[in-house]
């Protein structure tokens, strides 16, 4: 029988959203040498969690952080894809804040 669905705990969420902030400051550390398979691994590891825990109505944000960070590492110039990787991920933050709000909100 499955165990009930429980939803994400604010915790949760923050937590899974430090994981991807400790994964994009390593890409902007290596903003235009390419995105390696190590690379890949970091950050589709770190946005696995939060896809998991946001759902699929959110999953576009973490993709638009996703796409943002393999232009930052793959340009030649990656000053325009770094604001668009601080953008997106200004919106997923957002989006997590808000979620997490709406949890804290049912356990209180």
């Amino acid at each position: 029988m499955n165990a009930p669905y429980a939803p994400p705990t604010a915790d949760e969420l923050l937590l899974a959203l430090s994981r991807l902030d400790a994964a994009l400051a390593q890409v902007m550390r290596r903003a235009g040498q390419g995105c390696g398979p190590e690379c890949e691994r970091l950050l589709d590891g770190a946005s696995r969690g939060l896809r998991m825990l946001l759902g699929a109505a959110a999953a576009d944000v973490v993709n638009d952080v996703l796409d943002a960070a393999r232009r930052v590492l793959t340009a030649a110039e990656p000053g325009a894809p770094l604001l668009m990787l601080t953008m997106a991920r200004q919106t997923l933050a957002a989006v997590v804040h808000r979620h997490a709000a709406r949890a804290t909100r049912q356990v209180a």
